[in-house]
């Protein structure tokens, strides 16, 4: 307040003295002395005044600044004049790639005769222009860099066409750093094959891949953060990030400055989204992706001020895709990890209870595995050793023959259509029994050798009681060589069939003295 009236005294001093000076015939030296300056000022001052052909009334309605320049113009008048280039476009070309001031200078200068300003004057001046950009304002992003990706606090809802009912669902959003151009998708959840699906989208949406992704530390994007700073990703999100030829690298714990432009992004999301589609009510995930589609079009194709009223768009065609880089023809498959699966003698890899054969030179090594909807896809070191089709039926098994050392194909080839062929003129419950165990098998190699041995049991025991005994086994699902043999051992075969249901009823046998009961290990 005290600087502001000094200033307003100041230009009152200086209008009176030019009244004292248009108005009456005193001395130079005595108006200097009565206003407190050298008399050499009050001449120039009258020198000024005439020259210009001022008089009392002109100079009434003026400011201070217009008033200082007339009458002490000389500084002024020693300025060059310089041709003024537009800064905010300029601003937007320091970001671009291998962009520096002295080649926009340079191209400044290109076809100027006169009026152009030196490098150093083009520095000052830029260094000005940005610095009235503020802070909030300042585009420090690498073009191409960082796809930043956050979920919002705040979510849209789906409303039950029938009920009424609404229900939240939750807002993905994604935005380039430089050009700030955004992305936003509903899901009904942050879990990963939501995740997976809003990230695939944005870089559809986009047509290009960035050098990084910059997630937030949810558990769909990390699995575990060590004190060390080490990140452990989630398998399948990295796999994603292979596929597209990106990184992964997440914003640090309690550093908002890694992840401020998501978080602008996302307020301004949510104004559009939340805000302007606040009236209206959607009744599928569908319908509110679709409303939420035009919200961003509007968005990104709004003029911005800053950046010399250009749009998200034209940043993003102008800067961001540029650097960027393709997508891979074949679109990314999602598919879940099981890591760490050891591969078993039998060069099979177990997974959900069904068995997919690899390499015979990776026994006892470990494999992960991709699981997608209809495949298993097996990886040893990076690399991708098997792809097997989904085996339906419990304990089923998927073996490809060129998996299976010489020796084996061999024999796989030739015996399993003896045996199996064997069975069949047997026919019967032996018959059954043989289907049955084959079922169970995960390699044909195993089922030659059972027929081979139940081949010694019926020259040993004769078919008629090997019939029964295979009988007895399906009844009681005993279907094992080793089973079989025990009961033919032990006559059991020759039992009748009231025996076997007696022998399978849970009734508990009567008390004695000697059988502590259950009470005893409690």
């Amino acid at each position: 307040m005290g600087l502001a009236c000094l200033q307003w005294e100041q230009t009152l001093k200086l209008k009176r003295l030019c009244r004292e000076i248009l108005a009456t015939t005193r001395s130079n030296r005595a108006l200097g002395t009565d206003f407190g300056i050298s008399g050499t000022t009050v001449g120039r001052y009258r020198m000024r005044l005439i020259e210009e052909g001022l008089d009392a009334k002109a100079i009434e309605g003026w400011d201070e600044q217009t008033l200082q320049r007339r009458l002490n113009d000389g500084r002024h008048r020693g300025k060059k004049s310089f041709v003024e280039p537009d800064w905010a476009h300029l601003y937007v070309e320091m970001q671009r790639v291998g962009v520096t001031l002295r080649m926009l200078h340079e191209e400044y200068m290109e076809g100027l005769s006169e009026g152009g300003m030196s490098e150093t004057e083009f520095r000052r001046r830029y260094d000005a222009y940005r610095r009235t950009r503020g802070l909030v304002m300042r585009m420090e992003r690498v073009p191409g860099e960082a796809l930043y990706v956050d979920y919002s606090g705040k979510r849209p809802v789906v409303t039950d066409r029938e009920t009424g009912v609404q229900t939240p669902v939750e807002l993905f959003v994604a935005a380039m750093g430089a050009s700030r151009k955004t992305f936003a998708l509903a899901t009904y959840t942050q879990q990963i094959p939501d995740w997976i699906h809003a990230n695939v989208q944005a870089l559809e949406s986009f047509g290009c891949a960035p050098e990084s992704v910059v997630p937030d530390n949810l558990k769909a994007a990390v699995t575990k953060r060590a004190r060390n700073g080490t990140v452990l990703l989630n398998p399948t999100y990295l796999d994603f990030a292979l596929h597209y030829d990106t990184a992964i690298r997440p914003a640090r714990p309690r550093r908002p400055d890694d992840k401020a432009t998501v978080e602008i992004a996302v307020r301004i999301a949510q104004r559009y989204v939340l805000g302007r589609l606040r009236n209206r009510v959607f009744y599928s995930l569908e319908e509110l992706n679709a409303g939420i589609a035009e919200a961003m079009a509007i968005l990104n194709a709004k003029p911005m001020r800053g950046v010399g009223g250009k749009t998200r768009d034209q940043l993003f065609e102008e800067l961001d895709r540029p650097a960027m880089k393709p997508l891979p023809v074949e679109p990314y498959v999602y598919g879940e990890w099981k890591l760490n699966v050891r591969v078993g003698q039998d060069y099979h890899v177990a997974c959900d209870g069904r068995y997919y054969s690899v390499p015979h030179t990776l026994v006892g090594r470990t494999t992960n595995l991709k699981i997608t909807q209809a495949a298993i896809e097996v990886y040893h070191a990076d690399r991708r050793v098997a792809v097997h089709p989904k085996v339906v039926a419990p304990g089923g098994c998927s073996t490809l023959p060129e998996h299976r050392p010489h020796n084996h194909q061999a024999f796989a080839e030739s015996q399993p259509a003896e045996v199996l062929a064997w069975a069949e003129r047997m026919g019967g419950a032996l018959h059954a029994f043989v289907l049955t165990d084959t079922e169970r098998r995960r390699s044909p190699m195993l089922t030659v050798q059972m027929c081979q041995r139940l081949q010694a049991i019926v020259r040993q025991y004769g078919i008629d009681r090997v019939q029964a005994a295979c009988a007895r086994a399906i009844t009681l699902n005993l279907i094992s060589i080793t089973s079989l043999r025990s009961q033919l051992e032990r006559g059991l075969d020759r039992l009748p069939e009231s025996a076997d249901q007696a022998a399978n009823d849970d009734t508990p046998g009567p008390g004695h003295d000697n059988v502590r009961g259950a009470d005893y290990y409690t």
